[in-house]
C-alpha cells in the first residue's frame, strides 16, 4: 500500500509501504477520508514543540511514519478476539488507547496510563490507504454521517473533553481566545451546554463570522479590538469564568480569566513559552491542560459516539470547516502544506483527503 513516509522534518513523501495485518484483538481500516491536524503539521515540519524531541528521535533512527488520526474508513480486516467487529463496517477511531496492563489501568484508572498507545504518534497512523487500529478504540459511524464529517470528529471529541474537564457551569461566561477549528468547536459545545455569555476572539473576518455561527454573543477582532477592555466591559469588570486558550495566547488568558476561574491550555505551546504564574498565582487561577485528544478523559468509545450524535442530529456543524478537499493518497503532502499555512490559501479547517467513496462499498 501507499503511505505518508516521513524522512526528515519538512520531507515527507508517499511511498510504497507493507500491508498491516490485524493481529489478535486488532482490525485494518481502509482509509475513506483523512484530514491533518495542525500539530501535525507544526511537528512534521519540525516546529519545537511537544513531542518534537520523540519525533526527533525517531528519525535519528531513520524514516518513520507520524501522523493521522482523524479519519474515517470501512473496515477491510479483523483478527482473533476483535469483539463483535466485521468487515464492511464503517468506522472512525478513538486516538488514545491506554496500555492496559499498567498499574494504573488495573487499578481502573485508564486516564492515568503513563504509556498509551496514540494514533500517528507511537505508530503508524491514518496517513496511508489502510490503517492497523486496536479493536477495542474502534467505533461505528452512524447512518447519515459522511466519510468526511466522521474524520472531523476527533476535535471535537477533544472539545467535549475540555468542557467536562473545566465544568462549565450553565451561565458561565467563557471566553475562547481563537476561531480557528478548536476555537469554533468550543464555541458550538459552549452553547450547546448552556453557557452564559460567550466571547471569541479572531484575526480571519471569515472565521470570526463562522464563530458569530456558531452562537458567540461577542466576537472581538484580534487586530483591531483591546480583547482584555471588552471582555472586562462584557463581565462588569469581573473577567470570564472559563478561559479556552486556543491560538497562543496565555498572557490574554490569564489577564481575562476572572479571579479563581478557570483557563484550559488548548492550543500546543514551545516548551519554553512564557507564562504569567505569578499574576495566575495571585487570581488562584486554576490551569488545565487537557491530555491530547479525547482518549485521555474517556478512555473508551463514550465521547466519540457522543459527538456523532451530535453531528448526526445536526446539533453541531462540521461542515462549515471543511473548504479544500483533496483526492487520493498521493494529495497528503499538499494537504499538509495547506493545513499547515491556513491563512495563505483561506482555508477554514484542516484541508481532507479523500481516498475512496465509502458509498461503493458493502
Amino acid at each position: 500500500m501507499r503511505a505518508l513516509v516521513l524522512r526528515g522534518f519538512g520531507d515527507a513523501a508517499v511511498e510504497e509501504v507493507p500491508d498491516p495485518v490485524p493481529g489478535p484483538g486488532e482490525a485494518v481500516v481502509d482509509v475513506s477520508c483523512v484530514q491533518p491536524s495542525v500539530t501535525e503539521c507544526m511537528l512534521l515540519a519540525g516546529e519545537p514543540i511537544a513531542m518534537h524531541t520523540v519525533l526527533a528521535a525517531r528519525l535519528e533512527a531513520g524514516p518513520t511514519r507520524f501522523g493521522g488520526h482523524e479519519f474515517a474508513g470501512v473496515i477491510s480486516a479483523v483478527g482473533p478476539d476483535s469483539g463483535d467487529l466485521a468487515v464492511g463496517d464503517r468506522v472512525t477511531a478513538v486516538e488514545t488507547a491506554p496500555c492496559g496492563r499498567c498499574a494504573a489501568c488495573r487499578r481502573a484508572r485508564p486516564d492515568a496510563c503513563p504509556s498509551p498507545a496514540v494514533l500517528g504518534f507511537t505508530g503508524p497512523g491514518a496517513f496511508a490507504e489502510r490503517v492497523l487500529v486496536p479493536a477495542r478504540t474502534v467505533v461505528r459511524v452512524p447512518d447519515g454521517v459522511s466519510a468526511s464529517h466522521a474524520a472531523a470528529v476527533q476535535p471535537l471529541a477533544g472539545a467535549i473533553h475540555g468542557h467536562a474537564l473545566a465544568n462549565v457551569k450553565p451561565g458561565d461566561t467563557v471566553l475562547i481566545l481563537g476561531a480557528g477549528v478548536m476555537g469554533v468547536l468550543h464555541t458550538q459545545v459552549a452553547r450547546l451546554g448552556n453557557a452564559g455569555l460567550i466571547i471569541v476572539t479572531g484575526r480571519s473576518a471569515a472565521k470570526r463570522d463562522l464563530a458569530k455561527h456558531s452562537g458567540a454573543d461577542l466576537v472581538l477582532d484580534v487586530g483591531r479590538d483591546d480583547v482584555h477592555a471588552a471582555v472586562m466591559e462584557a463581565t462588569d469588570g469581573i473577567g470570564a469564568d472559563v478561559v479556552f486558550e486556543c491560538a497562543g495566547e496565555f498572557t490574554q488568558a490569564a489577564r481575562c480569566v476572572r479571579r479563581g476561574g478557570t483557563i484550559v491550555m488548548v492550543s500546543v505551546l514551545p516548551d519554553h513559552h512564557p507564562a504569567p504564574l505569578a499574576l495566575m498565582r495571585e487570581r488562584s487561577v486554576l490551569l488545565v491542560h487537557p491530555r491530547s485528544g479525547a482518549g485521555g478523559y474517556a478512555p473508551g468509545s463514550t465521547v466519540f459516539e457522543h459527538a456523532l450524535r451530535l453531528v448526526q442530529r445536526g446539533d453541531v456543524d462540521v461542515q462549515g470547516l471543511i473548504s479544500h478537499r483533496l483526492r487520493g493518497v498521493a494529495a497528503l503532502p499538499e494537504a499538509l502544506e495547506i493545513t499547515r499555512h491556513k491563512s495563505r490559501y483561506g482555508t477554514l479547517g484542516p484541508a481532507q483527503v479523500d481516498l475512496f467513496d465509502w458509498g461503493t462499498r458493502a
